[in-house]
């Protein structure tokens, strides 16, 4: 709580090993409030991290995500209130989004990001690229109440699109023209959007004519929850919220499955409480204490890195 960042990975490994960390990490069950910069902070290298079962409330931005490489990330059944600008009053550089992306990404494995949901008044990702992103069966609804609250400044894939074109020549053109504006290169990248149901104006058709693939299965119209007193979990409800999408899922042994719950809906909560996964394999042969007062909330890693929060 009132931190400047939250799970922090400093990845100080030697040269000749600093690709072999992090990887086995687990985050659950926490809560991240009024975090300043990055409430989540994977840095480098990871690989093989579940993000599950959090709560955010008003934090920069959730998920920092600028590794050079990384794979099989399972980010589900987290909420988040996005309704006061963090920082002190009159800060200018406060507006944050949901995702913050390198300028150059190497996937080895899936990135999945499915039955979450938010209360935002800003995007989910703004500018830069990242490789296999799955953004899939989301509920997103908006802070319309908030102070200041601006349509254009939350457009889900940020404000820039619609007014600059895509350069069509070299790879460090298009680089730097992604500098100020999110990648259009879904399909090279393996970037997928689909399923979710977003209640903001331009999703999905404005974002469609301006080049972004979103996908054929998501929903639109306004969202509102039962209840948006920020920090309230069963507030971030809805009435008869629409059908999840089945999808594969690959472990990072490279088997793959069909996720399609029973009663399966977009966003965190399911008729039976927040949406269950599996949990990593690795929890299997990697015993944590009995005693839960000596049981790590926020990591469980083996990685020579440092790690901040608490």
């Amino acid at each position: 709580m009132d931190a400047f960042n939250g799970v922090h990975f400093f990845n100080q490994a030697s040269v000749s090993t600093k690709a072999n960390y992090p990887r086995n990490v687990i985050i659950e069950d926490n809560w991240f409030v009024r975090v300043r910069d990055n409430a989540v902070e994977p840095e480098d290298f990871a690989w093989n991290w579940t993000i599950r079962r959090n709560k955010f409330v008003d934090c920069y931005v959730p998920f920092s995500f600028e590794m050079q490489q990384s794979g099989h990330f399972y980010v589900y059944g987290n909420l988040g209130w996005n309704f006061h600008l963090p920082g002190p009053h009159g800060d200018t550089h406060a507006s944050g989004a949901l995702f913050k992306l390198p300028e150059q990404h190497q996937a080895d494995g899936p990135h999945y990001i499915f039955n979450n949901t938010w209360l935002l008044r800003a995007p989910i990702v703004k500018k830069k690229r990242i490789s296999g992103f799955e953004h899939r069966n989301n509920l997103i609804g908006y802070a319309e109440a908030a102070d200041k609250f601006k349509w254009p400044s939350c457009s889900p894939l940020g404000n820039s699109w619609s007014t600059e074109e895509i350069p069509s020549t070299e790879l460090e053109d298009r680089l730097i023209f992604e500098r100020g504006s999110f990648t259009r290169s879904w399909k090279r990248l393996g970037i997928v959007f689909d399923g979710d149901l977003i209640g903001h104006p331009d999703f999905p058709d404005a974002l469609r004519e301006a080049g972004y693939q979103v996908g054929h299965n998501v929903h639109s119209g306004s969202v509102k929850f039962a209840d948006e007193t920020v920090g309230l979990p069963h507030g971030l409800a809805i009435p008869s919220p629409p059908a999840g999408q089945a999808f594969s899922i690959q472990s990072p042994d490279q088997t793959a499955a069909v996720f399609s719950p029973v009663d399966y809906v977009v966003g965190a909560w399911q008729s039976d409480g927040i949406i269950a996964f599996p949990d990593p394999g690795f929890l299997d042969v990697w015993p944590m204490p009995s005693d839960s007062a000596m049981q790590p909330t926020l990591f469980r890693d083996r990685g020579n890195v440092e790690m901040t929060g608490h």
